[in-house]
Parts: structure tokens; C-alpha cells; sequence
């Protein structure tokens, strides 16, 4: 977009940023955004006026979003009305967030903004929030200050300001630009539930999401996952495949011809009977069907409609009852809806247009959940049934199908009937799926009563869909929500495994390199599948990874999508850390060196203050890093590793009698070693094994220092002292060059 604002305003938009990963404010990515508030810094809400306050709500409570009131609360809400008012600072803040809620609906993230506060500082104010479209957030924030100045009275306004979009312009034109990158539905909901249980979670594509890392990772496309055979997928996309594969396998399906011609298609409903459904042998969403055909007339008009695609057309008895949707996840039944045709009822006043129209303006047709009625072929058929026109006023209670089929994405809506289902039709769905080869499975199926078994009273599946729709089981238009999503993605990663790799932060302002480079061969002779991300190179097992420049910038977010690794390695400035955020949200282990430079220190204790809060498992640090130490004294909840060069240390000596576990080294009759203690108990000798540490740093002491560091985050990540004393001693293994 482009900037929208004016000069002279009473609120000035001033430099933004982006914090990537575990940042100052939040343990995820965060948006900041740098305000000059002029005269109005101190000032509350209460200064424009009572006008303020109900035209602010007017305008951001009622915006289209997923969530209640737009996300403002009734607490911020209370105090915007009461006569103290609220902040400007804060105003703003709700202001662009209800923006954000915007944005967020306009391209299908469930997750919202996370995070939010208002922090002052020398330069100003600084306006963070967490929001999952950060791209958008510049544009938001300048959506959101100008609706907020467009509702100051005139005092506040420069007398001169130059023409600009106003606030519903502006607001279209972000909600139009981020329609562009709008989830699909499914993908929505799987993202969601990755998200509440703490799994990465990568969007690649409308329908793609990478979840976890390294090879932990798994890839979902709408609600097929890795596992999905493509076999099967071919099979249900040709529904005559389909009928011919449930027909073997004894499922009960219609009667179906497979025809080319009119004239075939002609003779073969005569064979079959009428009623009959003609549809287009491939094809999706109801796209091409028609329902009822009663005479030859009937065939000649809906026979060009399936065949508009040139392939081959089916004909297929009608089965009476409703329409049902079964979802099979993993090989079992999962949850089903009904799908009814979207429906009008006379009330002898309103014509069939204004019927419609008060149809689609039904909060839960959002173009998410619910779909409006479209007007197509189909559509004017079913009119034409019955005998009505647009301009048309039916009678007091008289209801009228606008579609023959309850697809959702044409306007049909879904009613839960999971715990109606009878346990044969529930064995007939996974049947089915297990036929066809799907581990998630949509099987449609119709039947007068879903309560009773289809071997009492017949039905028939007519269609399995290989990516079914898990949003119209979550959001049934009536009947509970079930949790599809979550049973989905439990498929792809089981409940026990967030899909995270172990990774090591190896943070500090100098001689970062040398430890990570030592973790990295350490790992590897223990078997590990390392990549190691230095300054300015990385490397997937030894070997350099080839990352683009732009790669390299943000090398550890690159190196855990690579499906070979099991660990990543990766150095950081703790320094840098403050400016721009770790990049990653969480570190398994942090080794800290407290080696800083001149002029560096209120960053750096900012920097691994940051760190510490990032790292879920343990901190490495050394006796001499008497900063690091200090620091870290106030943290509660953190297990230390200590590492120190001399075990009489006192440190040292406090830390394994308080029974925690340290490194240090000490002399043997072959030579010096590395000890790994546990409390007082020596657990490991290791001998610096300076043969396997090829391309090292040629001082003895640094190479030393360095494995010490090594093994002491080896440990924190879990390897045993045997795992370790194998790579410590085994053949060599080469160790990247610094970069």
C-alpha cells in the first residue's frame, strides 16, 4: 500500500521492525511499531470529547472477523466509556488490532494476535503485537491510525491536509490484498490446531503446511497428509473407478453406467429407471450434477452440463433419503454431518430475490464456513421446478429447494449427526476408505434414516472425496463442533511429539564458532544428523549447505526444514538477538560465553535474558563468565551446567554439592581428561581427543576448552556418557572450517 497518512497529523507513524523469533517482548515473532504521539502521549481519550468513545466501538467492534467483539475486550471497552477514557497509546493499539482482525479473517488465520503491549521509551512509544501475517502489520498500522484520526474532532486536524483514501477505502483495499493469500479452510484449521499444541508450522502454499522440523517434519496438503496414496486418490477422483472398486468389494453403491454420448446416456437411463443423477465422471464440488432427472427431456438438458469437460458421463439411480458426509480419519470413523440444499420459505410478503438476499446475509455464510447461493443453471432449474421467477412472492410457509445437491461450497449447510450414525454405516465409511487405500476419507452417503443400518434399509455411497472439508465438521451450521483437526494432525504427529528437533544456541560475541564446530563433530561421531549454522556459513552433515544469500541470513530457519537433519547447532550474537530477535522461538540447550565486547554489556544482559527465557531444556555456561552467571542467578526453573577449567573451583565445587552436574578436566595417568560429573559423582573420563577434532584451532587449550563446552551440551541434550566417549575416541571426523 502506499502511505496513506499526511503530515501534521496529531499521531505520526515513525520507524517499524520486525523481531524474528524469541524476542524482548514475546516468545514469538513480534511486530514493532514506533509512534510519535505529539501533545496527545499523555493525553487520554477523554480529551476528544464523549463523541470519541461511541464512535470508536462503532466502528472497530463491529468489523468482520473470527473473533467476539473483533477482539476488544469488554474490560477496554468499560474504561474507553467511562469518564477517566483510555490512553492514546493504548487506543491506537486496539484500533490497529481490530485491523489486524481484519486482515486475519481476510485471509483465514485462526490464530489472531497472540501479543500485545505498549512500551515507552526516550525516542517515544513503541506499539508491539504479535501477529501471524506480519507482512500485513505496516499496512495495518496505518489503517488503524487513520480510522482512529478520522474520528478526532476538527481541533486535532491539520487545517490543511491533503486529499487521501478514507478509512473504508483503505480498509478494502488491505482486506483485498490479503485475500491473496488466503488459507484454504482446511488448512486453516489444521495451522490452528499445530498451533495449540506448539508444533511448527510453515505455510508453502494456500493448501500446504510443513509441520515440525528436521526429520521430524510432515507435510499436509488440505487434509491429505504424507501417507496419502496417490493410487488412491486417483481412484476417487474417477467416480466410475470409485463405483467399480466398492462394487467388489460388496459396499453398497447405485447403479451407474458410464456413457459418451446422449445417446447413450438416453438408453442407459431407460435400463437403470428413472429417477436418475447425471454427473460428470470427474470433477468436484457438486460442479456438473443434477439431481431427479424423470424423462429423456430431462436428460437432453443436464447431459452438456456433465460433459462440458469432454470426459465421460455418468448415469446413476437417484437414492432417496438425505445427503451425508463421513469423515474416516486413520482408518476410522471420525465424524459425520448432514448436508441440507439451501432452502427458502415463503412468508407471502418477500419476493424469492428478497428471500435469497436474506438467506446469504446469514452471519454463518462468511465465504468460510458458509458459502452464499450462487445463481447458475442449477439454480435457475430448480426455480423453474417450481414454477417461480425472481420477482416472485411465495406463499406463508412454502419452502423452496434453490439446489438440487447440499454441497457447502454452493450453499448447503451441514448439521452434526456423528452420534446418530449407526455402527454399520460407521464400519461401511471405514470399509470404504480402507478400499480405496485413504487414510483420511470423505465418504458421501445417502439414506432415508443415518440412524439405521443400510442393511436394513439400503443407501448408497456415491462419492469418496480423497481431501475432505474438516471445517464443515468443526463449524456445523447446527449440532456439536467435533475436533477433526486435531485427530488429523495427530495422524501426521503423534500426541507424544511436538515435531521439534533438538537444537543447541550457542551464544556469545566471540569464539561461538570454535564450540559449535566441536558440538557439531561431537554429534556426529555419536551418530547425530548435524547441521551447523555459523556467521556467515552453514552445514548439513560436514558439508556445506549452499544456502542463498538471503538463506544465510536467516540460515537456522532454512536448515530446520532440510529433512535430513535430527539436530541443529547454531550460533548467535546475544547483542544482535536484542535488535532483531533470535529467529528461532525455542533452544533445547544454550551453551553462553561471556566474552563480551567493549561497550556491549546492557545489550548482551538483554540478549541472554532472551536466551534463557528461549531455552527449554538447560544453559552451558563456564565459572570464569562471571556476568553470564550473575545474570542467570535471578532465573528460576533452569537447570545449569557448569563447565570450569580447574574442578577446585569454588563455583564449581557449589555447583556439584548443590547436586548439579558439571564439566571440568583433571589429569590421568595417560594424560589430561574431561570429567563429567553428576553432583559429587564422576560419571565419565573422556580424553580430549584432539585426533578426531580435525581442522580445529591449532591451541591446544582453545581445542580443549572447546569439547569441554561440547560435551557438557551433549549431555544437556541427553546423550549418554558412552555416545559421547564413542565420538570423543572413534575415526575421525571432519570438522567444518570457521567461517
Amino acid at each position: 500500500m502506499c502511505n496513506i497518512l499526511y503530515f501534521g497529523a496529531p499521531i505520526a507513524l515513525l520507524s517499524s521492525q520486525v523481531l524474528n523469533g524469541a524476542n524482548a517482548y514475546h516468545s514469538a515473532t513480534v511486530f514493532r511499531q514506533g509512534v510519535d504521539f505529539g501533545t496527545l502521549a499523555e493525553a487520554t481519550s477523554s480529551v476528544a470529547g464523549p463523541g470519541l468513545a461511541p464512535s470508536f466501538l462503532d466502528r472497530f467492534v463491529g468489523l468482520r472477523s473470527f473473533f467476539p467483539k473483533n477482539g476488544i475486550s469488554d474490560e477496554f471497552i468499560n474504561r474507553l466509556r467511562s469518564p477517566e477514557g483510555v490512553g492514546f497509546p493504548e487506543l491506537l493499539l486496539e484500533a490497529i488490532l481490530a485491523v489486524e482482525s481484519v486482515v486475519a479473517f481476510a485471509t483465514h488465520e485462526l490464530c489472531g494476535v497472540s501479543y500485545a503491549a505498549v512500551e515507552r521509551n526516550e525516542k517515544g512509544v513503541d506499539l508491539t503485537w504479535a501477529s501471524a501475517n506480519p507482512k500485513f502489520s505496516p499496512d495495518a498500522a496505518e489503517v488503524g491510525l487513520l480510522g482512529l484520526i478520522e474520528l478526532l474532532p476538527e481541533k486535532f486536524q491539520q487545517q490543511h491536509a491533503p486529499p487521501g483514501p478514507d478509512f473504508a477505502a483503505a480498509l478494502d483495499r488491505l482486506r483485498t490484498e490479503a485475500q491473496r493469500s488466503r488459507l484454504a479452510p482446511s488448512t486453516a484449521v489444521i495451522k490452528l490446531a499445530a498451533y495449540r499444541r506448539g508444533i511448527p508450522c510453515e505455510i508453502k502454499g494456500r493448501q500446504h503446511l510443513l509441520l515440525g522440523q528436521g526429520q521430524l517434519q510432515h507435510h499436509i496438503y488440505a487434509s491429505m497428509t504424507a501417507t496419502t496414496s496417490i493410487t488412491a486418490q486417483k481412484i476417487c477422483a474417477d467416480k466410475h473407478q470409485t463405483y467399480r472398486r466398492l462394487s467388489d468389494l460388496r459396499l453398497p453403491v447405485p447403479q451407474q453406467v458410464r456413457v459418451g454420448t446422449l445417446e447413450a446416456a438416453l438408453a442407459g437411463a431407460e435400463r437403470i429407471g428413472f429417477p436418475v443423477v447425471i454427473k460428470p465422471r470427474k470433477g468436484k464440488k457438486g460442479a456438473g450434477i443434477t439431481v431427479g432427472l424423470t424423462s429423456a427431456k430431462d436428460i437432453e438438458q443436464a447431459f452438456d452440463l456433465a460433459h462440458v469437460s469432454g470426459s465421460d458421463v455418468l448415469i446413476q439411480r437417484l437414492v432417496p433419503g438425505g445427503d451425508y458426509r463421513m469423515l474416516v480419519i486413520g482408518g476410522k470413523f471420525a465424524a459425520a454431518v448432514r448436508r441440507d440444499p439451501p432452502t427458502i420459505t415463503g412468508n407471502g410478503v418477500s419476493t424469492v430475490a428478497e428471500l435469497i438476499a436474506e438467506l446469504n446475509s446469514h452471519p454463518y455464510r462468511d465465504g468460510f464456513r458458509g458459502f452464499p447461493v450462487i445463481k447458475d443453471a442449477e439454480f435457475d432449474r430448480m426455480l423453474e421446478k417450481a414454477g417461480l421467477i425472481l420477482e416472485d412472492v411465495p406463499a406463508q410457509g412454502v419452502s423452496i429447494a434453490l439446489r438440487a445437491v447440499a454441497n457447502v461450497s454452493t450453499g448447503g449447510t451441514p448439521t452434526d449427526v456423528t452420534d446418530e450414525v449407526h455402527p454399520d454405516n460407521r464400519s461401511m465409511a471405514e470399509r470404504a476408505a480402507a478400499g480405496v487405500g485413504l487414510d483420511v476419507a470423505g465418504v458421501d452417503f445417502l439414506t432415508t434414516d443415518i440412524g439405521r443400518s443400510y442393511r436394513e434399509i439400503g443407501g448408497g455411497i456415491v462419492e469418496i472425496n480423497a481431501r475432505p472439508g474438516l471445517d464443515i465438521h468443526i463449524w456445523p451450521m447446527a449440532g456439536q463442533s467435533r475436533n477433526v483437526a486435531e485427530q488429523l494432525l495427530e495422524l501426521a504427529l503423534p500426541p507424544s511429539t511436538e515435531g521439534r528437533i533438538p537444537i543447541v544456541g550457542v551464544a556469545g560475541d566471540e569464539g561461538t564458532g570454535t564450540v559449535a564446530r566441536a558440538l557439531d563433530m561431537l554429534l556426529r561421531g555419536a551418530g547425530r544428523s548435524v547441521a551447523l549454522s555459523l556467521r556467515s556459513r552453514a552445514f548439513v552433515n560436514g558439508q556445506d549447505a549452499e544456502l542463498s544469500a538471503a538463506q544465510q541470513a536467516k540460515a537456522p530457519l532454512a536448515l530446520v526444514q532440510d529433512p535430513q537433519i535430527d539436530t541443529l547447532v547454531s550460533t548467535l550474537s546475544l547483542r544482535q538477538t536484542v535488535k532483531r530477535g533470535m529467529l528461532l522461538d525455542s533452544c533445547s540447550v544454550m551453551v553462553v560465553l561471556d566474552r563480551v565486547k567493549a561497550g556491549g554489556a546492557g545489550l548482551f544482559r538483554q540478549g541472554l535474558d532472551i536466551a534463557a527465557r528461549a531455552t527449554t531444556d538447560c544453559l552451558v555456561v563456564g565459572t570464569r563468565d562471571t556476568l553470564v552467571l550473575r545474570r542467570l542467578a535471578g532465573l528460576e526453573g533452569k537447570r545449569i551446567i557448569l563447565v570450569s577449567d580447574r574442578a577446585e573451583d569454588e563455583a564449581f565445587r557449589a555447583q556439584l554439592e548443590a547436586g548439579q552436574d558439571g564439566v571440568t578436566t583433571g589429569w590421568h595417568e595417560e594424560g589430561i581428561r574431561i570429567l563429567l560429573y553428576s553432583g559429587s559423582e564422576l560419571v565419565a573420563s573422556f580424553p580430549p581427543s584432539i585426533r578426531s577434532f580435525t581442522g580445529a584451532p591449532t591451541n591446544r587449550s582453545r581445542r580443549t576448552t572447546a569439547l569441554m563446552y561440547a560435551v557438557a551440551a551433549a549431555h544437556g541434550l541427553g546423550l549418554s556418557p558412552a555416545q559421547i566417549g564413542v565420538a570423543l575416541s572413534d575415526a575421525p571426523v571432519a570438522v567444518p572450517a570457521a567461517a
